[in-house]
């Protein structure tokens, strides 16, 4: 008995379902409406949330109708300046003593 079911080929169309930056709604909660952080097919549940602790599944949540922008859009630099700011010629710029 051959099985029509192939589990790769389900598994990609779970993990285009639930990518990062997909708008969902919990089940449990209506209106609640939350952003996936990571889907990571090895773990069990397989879907985090951007402000949710706890990992969920897919049975768990509603897709909504338009993804976001991809959760790295917007990230804080951690990078530290040394250096001054460039200065035009003839501009004054004052500059914090140490």
């Amino acid at each position: 008995m051959n099985s029509q079911f192939n589990t790769d080929d389900f598994s990609r169309q779970e993990a285009l379902r639930y990518r990062p930056g997909q708008r969902v709604e919990l089940k449990a909660s209506p209106g609640v409406v939350d952003v996936i952080a990571e889907y990571d097919p090895m773990m069990v549940p397989p879907i985090w949330l951007v402000n949710d602790p706890k990992p969920r599944y897919p049975h768990e949540l509603n897709l909504l109708a338009k993804p976001i922008i991809n959760t790295g859009w917007l990230q804080i630099s951690r990078r530290r300046s040394t250096v001054p700011p460039v200065q035009k010629s003839g501009d004054r710029v004052a500059t914090p003593s140490r």
